[in-house]
């Protein structure tokens, strides 16, 4: 490491030594979280939230570190590497890395995450109620049912974020570690095997959960090509079964793949290589864009993923074709007059969608 820069009496590390140095603390925090959550389940869930907040800002830092400041426009970087100054919440970064780094998290993972820094700060600044939730036989188990979901959305955006390509080690490392916590979750499990086999019984399908690992995720019966699947012990994972037909025809099998996981990169039973165009082409069941229907179509965009113009009609619902999030509906925004997955805001003329920021953006001081 190259010896840092000093100007009046305040030591300045390049960037690239902040981002190691927020990241290394990252997975120091995570790593005390899990190592002491037997001990203490409080200081667990506040270790595991300063860790989840280390790595989003990890990542904020990489556009700019003025970006970290609770007001980046009165950024005086003396005091932000003497650690005097105001950092921004959970929800400001992530705020930040969706509209200056144009990174959008699923909104799953931005609702578990939220819901970790709403727990560490219970536990913070009301004690009394955090350490409640602890007590009784399932206040142990509910935290490490968070855990599992926070680690399980926070190593997926690791694994993708090029970022952080350098601490795939780490990533594996945590991943072990985080075993530990199906300890707490067999006893849900085992509580959960008599409904798992009914609906076995009854034809329907059980896969495994990507957040605990148990076989708990119940496939609800197929429509059309989706069926919603969910899992009944650790509850993170809500979300579809999709199912397609191998594009070879020769082949034809049926590949199913959960809106977590996504599809496959080929073919498991002819190894033929399948494309999310190959899918979005089998899901797509609107009528063909020509000149004469051109202005009635409405591209819709995914809120969920960030996808511009990635959901497609798929019989009586739509789909995005890059994170397959399934709805009912979409809105159209009354500034950009675009799609949204979903749905728009209540008045979102002026203040617009996840894609525009309406007519009040033009009022915002510079």
């Amino acid at each position: 490491m190259t010896n840092p820069k000093v100007s009046g009496g305040a030591a300045f590390l390049s960037e690239d030594e902040l981002f190691e140095a927020l990241t290394r603390s990252a997975f120091e925090f995570l790593a005390r979280a899990i190592d002491e959550f037997a001990e203490s389940a409080k200081f667990s869930t506040i270790h595991f939230a300063i860790a989840v907040e280390l790595f989003l800002k990890a990542r904020l830092m990489r556009e700019h570190w003025s970006l970290l400041l609770d007001k980046p426009d009165q950024a005086d970087k003396a005091a932000f590497f003497r650690g005097d100054a105001k950092t921004a919440t959970p929800e400001q970064t992530m705020e930040r890395l969706r509209r200056v780094a144009l990174v959008t998290m699923p909104q799953p993972s931005r609702e578990i995450f939220g819901l970790i820094a709403a727990h560490r700060n219970k536990m913070v600044h009301f004690a009394h109620a955090g350490e409640n939730d602890t007590d009784g036989p399932n206040g142990v188990q509910r935290i490490a049912e968070e855990q599992c979901a926070g680690w399980l959305a926070l190593r997926t955006l690791l694994t993708e974020w090029p970022e952080f390509a350098d601490f795939q080690a780490d990533i594996w490392r945590i991943s072990v570690q985080m075993e530990g916590h199906r300890t707490y979750l067999e006893k849900a499990f085992a509580a959960k095997a008599a409904e798992l086999q009914s609906h076995r019984d009854a034809g329907g399908r059980v896969i495994q959960c990507p957040s605990c690992r148990f076989e708990s995720v119940k496939v609800e019966e197929r429509i059309d090509a989706i069926a919603e699947a969910s899992c009944v012990v650790c509850r993170f994972f809500r979300g579809s079964e999709i199912t397609v037909d191998c594009p070879n025809d020769d082949c034809r099998a049926a590949i199913r793949f959960t809106s977590y996981d996504g599809p496959p990169s080929e073919c498991p039973t002819c190894d033929e290589a399948l494309s999310k165009g190959d899918v979005a082409a089998a899901l797509d069941t609107g009528d063909a864009i020509t000149k004469d229907n051109y202005f009635d179509h409405v591209p819709i965009n995914c809120p969920h993923c960030g996808g511009y113009h990635t959901a497609i009609e798929h019989h009586d619902r739509y789909i995005c074709s890059e994170c397959f999030t399934v709805d009912e509906t979409y809105g159209i925004c009354g500034y950009c007059s675009e799609g949204q997955l979903g749905g728009v805001p209540e008045h979102s003329s002026l203040v617009g969608c996840e894609f525009c920021e309406g007519s009040a953006g033009r009022y915002e001081d510079d």
